[in-house]
């Protein structure tokens, strides 16, 4: 009794698992359908709130987009290809397929070089916003000189408003003092 109790935990936990094993793989491919589908919505976005400054921005945005869609069509490809395989292993008992194996490496090169060309397209965006900003923080500061020019010229005739002495006040004051 004591072998035939060891033989279930056996089995068990080889069913416990070979149902993780498959969890995972299937988890890997879910995830990395959602998060491409994810980072074309996020270029997309960007695309549409910032804009595309220069040539090399927009190549760095088209082949992430290429990229994500490249795995995403990939993974497609997978979950079909899964269900056949998985039939071939019960009906033929084959093994293994290249197919999958080829298809699971393009997948996540792709999605790997999506999040590289999002990167990039992060690193030129900052390196062009900082050369639009530099010019225009040169430009302030001399308008700020230029202002305080302006500002000491324009007060320079300030005296000129002092309000003047009447001529009647005057010769009144001059015929008090006489008597």
């Amino acid at each position: 009794m004591e072998e035939e109790e060891k033989k279930k935990k056996e089995i068990a936990f080889y069913t416990a698992t070979v149902t993780a094993w498959y969890t995972t793989k299937f988890e890997k491919d879910k995830y990395l359908l959602t998060l491409s589908s994810a980072g074309i919505g996020l270029l997309v976005t960007l695309v549409t709130t910032v804009g595309l400054k220069t040539p090399y921005t927009a190549l760095m945005y088209a082949l992430a987009v290429v990229s994500f869609l490249v795995c995403i069509l990939v993974i497609l490809a997978i979950f079909d290809r899964n269900a056949k395989h998985l039939e071939n292993i019960i009906q033929k008992d084959e093994e293994k397929d290249p197919a999958l194996r080829a298809y699971d490496k393009i997948a996540s090169f792709s999605f790997v070089f999506g999040i590289v060309f999002i990167l990039l397209v992060g690193v030129f965006s900052g390196i062009e916003n900082f050369k639009q900003k530099e010019p225009m923080m040169t430009d302030k500061s001399k308008k700020v000189v230029d202002t305080s020019k302006h500002m000491k010229k324009s007060v320079e005739g300030a005296s000129g408003l002092r309000p003047q002495k009447n001529d009647d006040s005057q010769s009144n004051n001059s015929k008090s003092k006489k008597e």
